[in-house]
């Protein structure tokens, strides 16, 4: 019998041959490639679809921002979706002097920035507790300020309206803030309830050594470690406020006192300006301008303050 035959590979010191299943490297590499062709797949279609998104969203705006800048006849006659002819800046302002949309566009800065103010300061006291100060009870206490998100608000709807009537709110820029206020209250206080659980607990002990109480200990130590989830809250509460419509509809009734997405429906409804488009759109592009350049400069603490709750291990 020839020796040819006999003879085996030794594998090398520290490398044991490996098993039978793995030398078929042309086999593996051709089922790995197809396990991986549906997940690629779908990652494609996703992106297709955001795009398509994203797109549309883009055309859109590109449309208002165009027919701000036409004339009437250009818009109402058969050329609406053909570019502007000219830059015409003056019907922003018409829109801001004539319509009326400056004053609209203070009543809503007031209202929105003193009613995220003050829904945020509440929910920043209310979760320094519920998340940090362990007590019998926290669990419920936070269910009811959650149950503030399941309850549709058709359901509070009337007993807020015969409330704000009763303390003479109606019809003020002071009721509309607080009925935003309290809206947000309950998003609030879940999201810096999770932000709060992510800080090491030791800074409690440490503030405790040094003879700080619970307040102090909040407002010199863990308030100044908040700003991403301040900031994630403050940004959307504020974005909410400035384009809410039906509490605004609803409640303020004087044109002095109308936010900008009430008045930009009144503006529709006049008589005076129900033809003139163009400087409806104006107002439109007034309205959402300010909402755009806030999210685009901070969204990276929007998400910085949503993800934290998300990502405790």
């Amino acid at each position: 019998m020839s020796s040819s035959t006999d003879v085996r590979p030794v594998p090398a010191a520290g490398r044991p041959t490996p098993p039978p299943s793995r030398r078929r490297r042309g086999r593996g590499g051709r089922r790995q490639g197809s396990d991986r062709a549906p997940f690629r797949r779908f990652h494609l279609i996703i992106y297709l679809l955001l795009g398509a998104v994203a797109f549309s969203t883009a055309g859109a705006f590109a449309w208002v921002f165009n027919v701000s800048m036409k004339t009437n006849t250009e818009f109402i006659g058969t050329r609406p979706w053909t570019v502007a002819e000219g830059w015409r800046w003056e019907n922003y302002t018409d829109a801001w002097s004539a319509a009326n949309v400056g004053s609209f566009f203070g009543n809503s800065v007031i209202v929105s920035i003193s009613a995220t103010a003050l829904g945020v300061v509440l929910a920043a006291f209310a979760a320094y507790p519920l998340a940090r100060i362990p007590f019998r009870g926290s669990g419920l206490v936070l269910s009811v300020f959650l149950l503030g998100l399941m309850v549709p608000w058709m359901v509070t709807f009337i007993p807020l309206y015969v409330t704000m009537q009763d303390l003479g709110l109606l019809d003020s820029r002071l009721g509309l803030a607080l009925v935003y206020a309290t809206y947000n209250l309950p998003f609030n206080v879940f999201v810096l309830v999770g932000f709060m659980r992510t800080l090491p607990g030791e800074l409690e002990e440490a503030a405790a050594v040094d003879g700080a109480g619970p307040v102090r200990t909040f407002l010199r130590i863990i308030l100044p470690l908040m700003g991403p989830g301040l900031a994630s809250v403050s940004i959307i509460s504020f974005l909410q406020n400035w384009n809410e419509f039906f509490y605004a509809l609803v409640l303020i009734h004087s044109p002095e006192r109308m936010t900008l997405p009430l008045g930009l429906f009144q503006l529709g409804q006049a008589a005076d300006y129900g033809t003139n488009w163009v400087t409806l759109f104006a107002g439109m592009m007034i309205t959402v301008v300010p909402v755009l350049l806030v999210f685009a400069l901070l969204q990276n603490q929007v998400t910085k303050g949503l993800t934290a709750g998300a990502l405790k291990g």
